[in-house]
């Protein structure tokens, strides 16, 4: 073989590693972001790549116009309002003529957008003006309702919702016990709570250890071990005894492990279906969103005043507000519950704060 045909094969073996490489650092690029996350930008970029196909438009890379049309077109249509238009549908003088897609959902898409020029190492249109003034008067029109927030599964209602379950007879009974109370005095999200494994959760005297492998806001998979104190020798005699057994977690996930190991279930997923007779429990987990479900029944079962506002954020939301109302430590309910930024625990907590002792109207009585 001569000089130039080894250099010539030398060269074809780089640009054969090159690519491999460049696929494997793809590869560990995605690994940033949660696969749901990637999931939905996939879906949201082919859904403007057919937006802009069909409109005749070029979406990589896109001009800041292309997106703010995009925008537009998603976004509700609102007209002038006529005198024959009912009052109940004129919102400041406009009727909505067609529904559209809220300003978060408008995000997601922006994100996407954002995220695939960014990879091409393109100029990016998402941080243009033409944009940024689109999705804020897509957000600040009269038009646009407040997002409703999840309701803060409280103490109260919980306890009331658990006490019409029937753990001790009930095999779905005794899951739900053990998920709801793990799921709100560890500050879970609904993914946390599906991911867990049997293996992640140790009952002691001290109480229920929780570990969490990963998580929204871990996903270099560092992991965390939550505790979950027992109740106190105290709060289990006397008046009150009841109602600390109710919300024992430790106990409540120690008698659904054993009913697991009845049925010769010592490992895999925490939380699993039951059969259509309610006597066995299936060999898959729940997805989140049967999580979330489950939460929504039971608050609907109870008959709760804001059952239909109950799902998957209630447990973490209620945690963060029942435990500042009880005079914990901000600092201490921020670590516990695993937020980032004081500010990231606001929206969790205002429910506690409408009426604490800060609250000025206190000295005006």
């Amino acid at each position: 073989m001569t000089a130039a045909e080894l250099s010539q094969d030398s060269s074809g073996e780089f640009v054969k590693r090159r690519d491999e490489l460049t696929a494997r650092a793809e590869s560990y690029a995605r690994g940033a972001r949660a696969a749901n996350t990637w999931s939905a930008y996939d879906r949201q970029w082919r859904r403007f790549e057919s937006w802009c196909l069909s409109a005749g438009e070029r979406a990589l890379p896109a001009d800041p116009l292309t997106v703010a049309r995009f925008l537009a077109d998603l976004a509700p249509v609102w007209r002038p309002a006529t005198p024959t238009d009912p009052s109940s549908s004129v919102v400041a003088g406009q009727v909505c003529e067609r529904e559209g897609l809220r300003p978060g959902t408008l995000s997601g898409y922006l994100a996407a957008i954002s995220v695939v020029h960014q990879t091409a190492q393109l100029d990016n249109p998402v941080t243009a003006e033409a944009v940024r003034r689109t999705i804020t008067g897509i957000r600040c029109h009269p038009g646009v309702a407040p997002t409703r927030r999840r309701a803060a599964a409280r103490r109260e209602p919980l306890v009331e919702l658990l006490r019409l379950l029937k753990p001790e007879e009930v095999l779905a009974s005794a899951r739900d016990h053990a998920l709801l109370l793990i799921g709100w005095k560890a500050a879970l999200r609904t993914d946390d709570l599906a991911r867990l494994q049997m293996s992640d959760l140790h009952a002691s005297e001290q109480g229920l250890s929780v570990h969490l492998s990963r998580s929204k806001t871990d996903q270099h998979g560092t992991g965390v071990t939550i505790g979950i104190a027992a109740p106190s020798p105290d709060a289990v005699v006397g008046e009150g005894s009841e109602e600390a057994m109710l919300l024992d977690a430790g106990a409540a996930w120690t008698r659904w492990r054993d009913l697991l190991g009845s049925h010769g279930i010592l490992d895999g997923p925490a939380w699993r279906g039951i059969d259509r007779y309610g006597r066995r429990p299936r060999a898959g987990g729940l997805h989140r969103n049967s999580v979330a479900e489950i939460i929504k029944r039971r608050a609907a079962a109870a008959g709760l005043e804001d059952a239909d506002l109950w799902g998957g954020h209630s447990l973490r939301r209620g945690f963060a507000t029942e435990a500042i109302a009880a005079g914990v430590p901000e600092r201490d309910v921020q670590r516990h519950g695993r937020w980032r930024s004081r500010a990231s625990m606001d929206p969790y907590i205002d429910a506690a704060r409408t009426f604490d002792p800060t609250n000025p109207t206190h000295w005006l009585a």
